[in-house]
């Protein structure tokens, strides 16, 4: 596809946590499509701990903040020669915020960002803007699209759209497309903003690379490993497994607990409550593994646990990339019904669904999971027939692809939904 150009304006390039954004930016690439990525943070002194994304962090952009010629220059250029979508820009903003002034301050903040970002679009010839998340990123994206009279599109994944409310009903309406990650995400959009058209919305799945993700020969297996991946956040259910895991060896069952985490802000609860429950030598935490070694993980594991649920804020995860992970892998999954999560663990099709908050409906599960293996072998496979189907990256990249070119006709594949899809090894 040469010739084509989409620029990508993300809050932080690279994030560890956020590996399906790096995976869907080599896919694009991977078409010949020129991918300029822009990052509105400095990632200065941050270990990505991601060999592709070290490759794609030498060639982003990452905008200086106030105290910046190049900053100036550009708010200067617009406020003269386009004064008019310079200013109506600001005036939304600030009207629109101004009852929330931590929102209105970081809008405010990335203003001159965006007419750098849109400087230097100009300049490069790069009419297309995607974002993730939906709230300071596609801030920027809808800035830029203003002030360049270009197209945006952006994605929506959790918190940007069930805890926080950035503009978001005036974000969609002026971007080109919407790109959700589950179907529970656009009904629920379409219920909290009824004037929004649903043709607005398309649900495109996060991809993930079924070829890298395969299955493991786990017959030779002792005893039962359960895995569990994620921040330290209350909306992951950290303390449920924990609490499950307490139960579990009290009932004698043979397992072992090993929780990959990476630090956020619910990190002394739980590891105070690891310390009460005394679970050292069944439940072994473990920091920030790289994700070139987050495989040996999957195939050293028996089953994957992630009993995610909806905090006081209203935050609740969407369809956690781990869990896709992990059924591309055909270790079956223990989850709840939150969210997205039941479109991808159908209860006894692909892993177990359990109530929200429940250490004991948890440890049900897992002991059913640990005593039946023939099980487990099932499930499992079933979860990568769900995986091959629906989340395969080149399938995901085609139908977001049909959104961003949307008036490329003949480009992007006719029928992403129609690809033959890989073969499991």
């Amino acid at each position: 596809m040469p010739g084509i150009k989409i620029a990508y304006i993300l809050s932080k390039f690279p994030v560890f946590t956020e590996t399906f954004i790096i995976r869907e930016i080599r896919e694009i690439r991977r078409r010949g499509i020129d991918v300029e990525v822009f990052s509105l943070k400095s990632a200065a002194g941050d270990k990505s701990k991601h060999a592709e994304a070290e490759e794609l962090r030498a060639d982003t952009h990452y905008i200086p903040f106030i105290f910046s010629l190049e900053v100036w220059q550009s708010v200067l250029y617009y406020l003269g020669t386009r004064p008019g979508a310079t200013l109506g820009m600001l005036g939304k903003i600030i009207a629109r915020n101004i009852s929330s002034p931590m929102t209105l301050l970081k809008s405010l903040a990335v203003f001159p960002k965006a007419a750098t970002i849109a400087n230097r679009l100009r300049k490069m010839g790069i009419r297309r803007i995607h974002s993730h998340w939906a709230t300071v990123p596609t801030t920027a994206s809808w800035i830029v699209s203003a002030l360049n009279d270009a197209e945006f599109t952006f994605t929506t994944h959790a918190w940007d759209i069930f805890k926080a409310d950035n503009m978001l009903e005036e974000k969609m309406a002026a971007s080109s497309g919407v790109r959700t990650i589950s179907a529970f995400n656009k009904q629920y959009l379409l219920e909290k903003f009824p004037g929004i058209c649903p043709d607005k919305i398309s649900v495109i799945h996060i991809g993930i690379d079924v070829r890298r993700f395969v299955p493991h020969d786990r017959s030779d297996h002792k005893g039962f490993v359960i895995l569990s991946i994620g921040r330290l956040v209350e909306t992951k259910g950290f303390q449920f497994l924990l609490q499950a895991c307490d139960i579990l060896r009290k009932r004698n069952v043979d397992f072992f607990c090993r929780i990959i985490y990476v630090s956020d802000a619910y990190e002394r609860e739980i590891f105070a409550l690891y310390e009460k429950l005394g679970l050292k030598g069944a439940v072994e935490l473990v920091s920030e593994v790289p994700q070139e070694k987050i495989l040996d993980y999957y195939n050293s594991s028996d089953c994957l646990a992630l009993p995610c649920i909806v905090d006081k804020s209203g935050d609740r995860d969407g369809i956690p990339t781990v869990i896709l992970e992990a059924l591309a892998t055909e270790i079956p999954v223990v989850s709840t019904e939150v969210s997205g999560i039941p479109e991808v663990v159908i209860n006894d099709f692909s892993g177990g669904l359990i109530e929200p908050g429940s250490p004991s409906g948890l440890a049900d599960a897992l002991e059913t999971l640990h005593g039946d293996p023939a099980l487990r072998e099932r499930l499992g496979k079933r979860g990568r027939e769900i995986v091959l189907d629906e989340f395969e990256i080149s399938r995901s990249v085609d139908l977001l692809l049909g959104i961003i070119l949307r008036d490329h006709a003949g480009i992007v594949s006719q029928s992403a939904a129609r690809k033959e899809k890989p073969a499991s090894p």
